[in-house]
This record gives C-alpha cells, structure tokens and sequence, in this order.
C-alpha cells in the first residue's frame, strides 16, 4: 500500500483548496434603502360619493406629478404606475414617509392629509444589497381606511 504518497496527495489537494475558500467574497450589506410604492388598497373612501383622488406627497414632489388618481369601492386597488412611480432613498440613519392626501380637483395641490406611511432607516440595516422588505403601514379614521405598502430595496 502506498500510504505516504496518498497523504501527499491529500495534502496537496487540501492546500490548493484552502485558498480558494478563503477568497470567497463576502455578503454585502446594504448602506441605504431605494423605497418605492408597493401597493396601495382601499377599504372605505373617505368622500360621500365613494371616489377619493389622490395624490402622494414625497421628499416635497407630488405623484402623480400632473393630475391624481381615483380611488374607488369599484376599483380599491392602486399600484406604483397609477401614481407615477413615487420613490425616495432612505439613508440607515433617517426615516422618510410617503404623505397620502386627497384632493379636490380641478385643484390638485393641498387638499386632506390622510397620513403617512414611513419608511425607517433601521429596517435596511440588516438588508443586504438587492435584499427587499415590505412596510404595511393602514391610514384610517372614522371616514376612510386605507393599506399602503412600501418597498425597501437594500443598495
């Protein structure tokens, strides 16, 4: 039996292999947080008629940027492209929020803060870069309810 030139063998491939390990690139964390609209539902319009127009308010921009969006028992569901694609970047240190309001064309600036959904700082620290975390906040009183979601993507 060969034994010492098997352990010679065997150590030669352990050598080469160690290195290889060792290089293996680390997870990367996230540093700051893309955060974009996610989804947005209706449970009960705040107005008699059952439509709400509504408009985001952003780091100071409104979205949609020219005109609103109808909100409705018949159609309770809004989604990023209906409100122009609203989004911010939270740093790890900061919280930023998307300002639900609704308006009353044909003026669509001001109107009824209906609240805010914020998006904390903290919830990127344990993201990773690409790594996503959704943040359901529900904005209600006695006249409306809604359910925004928004997305926080690690970068």
């Amino acid at each position: 039996m060969r034994t010492p030139q098997l352990i010679a063998a065997l150590t030669l491939v352990a050598g080469l292999a160690g290195p290889a390990v060792a290089a293996a690139p680390a997870y990367a964390m996230a540093s700051s947080c893309v955060v974009t609209l996610y989804d947005i539902d209706l449970s009960n319009p705040r107005e008699k008629d059952g439509v709400d127009e509504l408009r985001f308010k952003v780091d100071g921009n409104w979205f949609p940027q020219n005109g609103h969006f109808d909100m409705s028992t018949a159609r309770p569901d809004g989604d990023p492209a209906d409100f122009g694609f609203p989004s911010t970047i939270v740093q790890r240190q900061e919280n930023k929020y998307f300002e639900l309001r609704e308006v009353d064309p044909p003026v669509i600036t001001g109107g009824q803060n209906l609240g805010e959904a914020w998006a904390f700082g903290y919830d990127c620290d344990n993201l990773g870069v690409g790594d996503i975390h959704i943040e359901d906040t529900v904005l209600s009183s006695n006249k409306y309810a809604y359910t925004v979601r928004l997305k926080l993507t690690g970068q």
